[in-house]
């Protein structure tokens, strides 16, 4: 099998490939065969070309990480042997071209070896995004350390800049936990790490040199919303809803209340929230915790959003820029009459886009956490914002003129985007459409692995991406038919028009 691979030619190299793989690899496990065969293939680091050495070095990466997160496996000390000469090589190869980012992530894998490593990540200049990542890698788990650094693995750990007050929530939310909820976070981020580093070294293995990534939107870093005209949402009170039952509501200053069960919701700058508690976490998940840091939407959108989209889309050479996206939710977004509704609108940097396509006027955004939606409000000051979960939205059947969720399915539990998908269904008017933009698991297991390895408040047991005939079923399901798609890569962009009952797609 590895001589196949090694003779393949180069129309053939990702076929041979995936059979070694699959032969040695499977789903993040060892095979019979795996063990006997590590010595032969660092062998074969010395008998190849510069491609086939950065297929190889992911491999190595892969079965060095089989046992994890055991230190003194069979198969990963087997692997370990190799490392003077995956060393020497990182010193040669190109700086951030295939075989760099292949040996980088390889190398990942040997904290025992934390000094070495460093010392030729520093002889070679790493970037700071790609050395801070090296670094938190090539950490052990300490039992002792008083102030654990988890949580914050992604994208890097540096990119995580906190003051002091965030740090403060951050120490005490870490000191809520006990010592095994510590150490299993610990290794989800230590996960999260190898499976970026992997994911971007694989496209680059296959495809040359990743695009520098650049931030999608600056949004403020301390956003303050301004209190807000009541009349922002009162242009929109006849598609306006009580998600409790169903009645109308009567705007006010400061809150909302329904004509039918009397309840009252508060209205804050700007933000009417139909939340028992701000955030809905309970302060059940640590992840989760970690977003009502003040600045989180800064970090998002500056530096968490563009790096995932590249992760998720398999497109490391940034074709889905901001301004791409811009243009497409510009062309597919068409509203009938009735408030065009931004789902999942996050921190506003594409309800811009959506109230520049529109009009401010027609907006309304969503999102279930109030940090986002700070900053939204603080950049889109004529926008009305609702703190409310998708799965129950606060409007009327038949009331809403378009509905958008933009880069945003994802960020619902798996089994929730049904439902939503119904929801939004509801409210859309005939004929109104619904624009979204999520993307696919990849078919190629090597990829698919590094993916399910990254941690999120939403997938803690690992990120997964959709079935895209399965997400078109949901679409269906909710009478929506759908009339524009296309794809780069694993990013799918979809609009579907709502349907009039009784008619057929």
């Amino acid at each position: 099998m590895i001589d196949s691979f090694v003779a393949a030619p180069a129309d053939r190299l990702e076929e041979a490939y995936q059979r070694l793989v699959g032969a040695l690899w499977r789903d993040g496990l060892p095979t019979e065969r795996t063990l006997s065969a590590v010595p032969h293939l660092v062998a074969c680091l010395d008998q190849v070309d510069e491609v086939r050495q950065g297929h190889l070095a992911i491999l190595l990466g892969l079965l060095a990480e089989v046992e994890y997160p055991a230190a003194d496996g069979k198969v990963h000390s087997a692997v370990r042997a190799g490392l003077d000469r995956y060393l020497t090589l990182w010193r040669s190869a190109p700086k951030g071209q295939g075989l760099s980012l292949a040996l980088h992530y390889l190398l990942a894998h040997f904290p025992d070896d934390r000094r070495r490593i460093l010392a030729v990540a520093d002889e070679l200049g790493l970037e700071v995004d790609d050395r801070s990542r090296l670094d938190r890698a090539l950490l052990r788990f300490d039992p002792d350390d008083p102030e654990p650094q988890i949580g914050r693995a992604f994208p890097y750990p540096t990119a995580w800049e906190m003051d002091e007050s965030e740090r403060a929530h951050d120490r005490a939310q870490v000191k809520s936990l006990t010592a095994e909820q510590v150490e299993a976070q610990w290794h989800k981020d230590t996960r999260t790490v190898l499976g970026f580093t992997g994911a971007r070294a694989y496209w680059a293995v296959r495809h040359g040199s990743p695009a520098p990534i650049e931030p999608d939107s600056l949004p403020p870093r301390y956003p303050d919303p301004p209190e807000a005209d009541i009349d922002i949402f009162r242009r929109h009170q006849a598609a306006f809803r009580c998600p409790n039952c169903g009645g109308g509501l009567e705007f006010r200053p400061g809150s909302a209340r329904c004509t039918g069960c009397a309840g009252e919701h508060r209205i804050t700058r700007g933000m009417l929230d139909f939340t028992a508690s701000a955030g809905g976490t309970d302060g059940a998940d640590f992840l989760s915790q970690l977003v009502k840091i003040p600045t989180m939407a800064h970090f998002i959108e500056s530096k968490a959003r563009p790096n995932f989209k590249r992760l998720c889309g398999f497109t490391w050479d940034g074709p889905v820029t901001a301004a791409f996206e811009e243009k497409l939710i510009a062309e597919l977004v068409r509203p009938v009459e009735g408030p065009v509704l931004d789902v999942a609108a996050g921190p506003g940097g594409f309800t811009l886009a959506l109230a520049k396509a529109v009009g401010h006027e027609r907006v309304i955004a969503l999102d279930l956490m109030p940090q986002m939606l700070a900053s939204l409000r603080h950049r889109l000051p004529q926008v009305p914002a609702v703190v409310a979960n998708a799965r129950t939205l606060p409007f009327g059947d038949g009331t809403l003129g378009a509905a958008m969720c933009w880069n945003g399915p994802h960020a619902f539990l798996y089994e929730d985007t049904a439902p939503i998908f119904a929801e939004i269904g509801r409210c859309l008017r005939p004929g109104g459409t619904f624009t979204t933009y999520s993307f696919r698991d990849s078919e190629d297991p090597i990829y698919r692995y590094f993916v399910a390895s990254h941690h999120f408040p939403q997938s803690e047991h690992g990120l997964r991406m959709y079935d895209l005939d399965e997400f078109k079923g949901w679409l269906a399901d909710a009478g929506l038919v759908v009339r524009e798609e296309s794809a780069i890569g694993l990013a799918f962009f979809i609009t579907a028009e709502k349907q009039a009952p009784g008619t057929r797609g």
